[in-house]
């Protein structure tokens, strides 16, 4: 780990020597995804008109010549006043999709997310979030539930909620880009364990996912170049399962940098242990399910650059997960995708084409080999191509998705035949969120 983070290091001397560029530009996906984008949740903003991108705000509606506030500015200024909404703020996604595969003509179609959320204030400082995904992959899911306490810099949440290890891990059906995650994002929190099944060891490959339960503090510093540092500890057991421990797991991450035009970099480590599962031994003649610990560690690089219409993003992550024997099995993952938003005419449909490619990679992968019904690992590179049709102001929120992904694998599995996770596709995606 240590040439790791030394380049880390060195990634953030250069992202300090050349600055923040700011430049107004409208709205784009966020670091927390699934919360409604673009209204602070511990305030009203319902009253502030919002500025449409590159157009200067109207001087009558403030004629004083008031300068227009920050968010941040206006949380501060918020808080010596009693300006606080009580309205719940609702929100919500469908992403529905065909998928072709060209290795074989099959076909088939599919609703992957169909969630709901709602979200808003109990008193000045304290916040709240629920969210429910109804057709998480063809079962109701709870994903958020927590109570938060927000004041100055500070944000401190207990409940279920995303423990922010990575951007690309945290995006949802209503801020991911491409019709199908990165390698990063699905396989980043995997694991394997086995169980006996009518009486027969039976491998299993599950994944933490990017929310636990447990509390995450935040706090942003108002500096030149700003700074904003995540801490978090959580029960490491995933989430809707709140068991009974003595270990916790902890997650640290820094930003760099601020989500508009310019440069921004992160970094985030993880350590703890996988939700405590089973393994089958064999003792003599007699095989034993028994409890198994699975340690876990995790670092995360990202820098992203935003430039006017322009979006590049990459990220690079390592995991260390203890094998049966004790050992370390090392996987990593790695992507970097890019876009170009074209605005139209307001006369036009659309709102936006923004062409969009990804090229990422990933090396130990674990997956469940369909043939052999055993935990493998896989080594693969994907590109994804494609083109977002955009009806809707917001970015990724209101949208018809075009994609292709092409897989280059030198060694394929020998389930590929039967297995579309490895496969060529086309992929037809809508996206609505509200």
């Amino acid at each position: 780990m240590k040439p790791l983070f030394t380049s880390f290091l060195w990634v953030s001397v250069v992202c300090l020597s050349l600055g923040i560029t700011r430049i107004g530009a409208q709205e784009r996906p966020t670091l927390h995804a699934d919360a409604p984008q673009g209204i602070p949740l511990w305030k009203n903003t319902a009253s502030t008109p919002a500025s449409t991108p590159g157009k200067p705000s109207d001087s009558s509606s403030n004629p004083a010549g008031k300068k227009a506030l920050s968010a941040s500015e206006n949380i501060e200024e918020n808080e010596n006043t009693d300006e606080v909404s009580f309205v719940p703020k609702i929100d919500g996604a469908v992403k529905a999709k065909f998928e072709l595969s060209t290795y074989d003509g099959q076909f088939r179609f599919n609703v992957r997310n169909s969630r709901f959320g709602v979200s808003g204030n109990v008193s000045r400082h304290m916040v709240y979030r629920m969210q429910v995904d109804f057709n998480n992959e063809g079962k109701v899911s709870i994903l958020d539930a927590y109570a938060g306490y927000q004041t100055g810099g500070w944000d401190i949440r207990l409940g279920q909620q995303q423990y922010h290890l990575s951007t690309d891990l945290d995006r949802g059906p209503s801020s991911n880009m491409f019709a199908n995650r990165s390698f990063l994002a699905k396989y980043l929190t995997g694991y394997y364990g086995s169980e006996l099944v009518d009486g027969k060891p039976k491998d299993f490959v599950r994944t933490l996912g990017s929310r636990d339960l447990g509390v995450m503090a935040t706090y942003t510093f108002k500096t030149r170049i700003p700074l904003k540092l995540f801490f978090g500890v959580f029960n490491g057991s995933g989430i809707n399962n709140p068991e009974w421990g003595k270990s916790v797991n902890f997650v640290g991450r820094a930003e760099i940098g601020k989500n508009v035009d310019g440069l921004r970099l992160a970094l985030a480590y993880y350590d703890g242990s996988a939700p405590t599962h089973d393994r089958v031994i064999e003792i003599g003649d007699v095989y034993e399910q028994v409890p198994f610990q699975q340690k876990m560690r995790i670092g995360v690089v990202e820098l992203c650059y935003r430039y006017g219409a322009l979006f590049i993003e990459g990220e690079y992550a390592r995991r260390y997960l203890e094998n049966y024997s004790g050992q370390n099995q090392v996987m990593t993952a790695s992507h970097i995708h890019s876009y170009y938003l074209f605005s139209m005419r307001p006369s036009c449909a659309l709102n936006h084409i923004a062409p969009i490619v990804r090229w990422d990679v990933g090396n130990g992968m674990d997956y469940l080999n369909k043939v052999t019904e055993s935990v493998q690992t896989v080594n693969a590179n994907r590109i994804t191509m494609g083109v977002n049709f955009g009806f809707g102001k917001k970015f990724t929120r209101s949208e018809i998705r075009l994609n292709y992904e092409k897989y280059l694998m030198k060694d394929e599995p020998s389930d590929l035949s039967i297995n579309k996770l490895y496969q060529d596709k086309f992929t037809i995606e809508v996206v609505a969120a509200f």
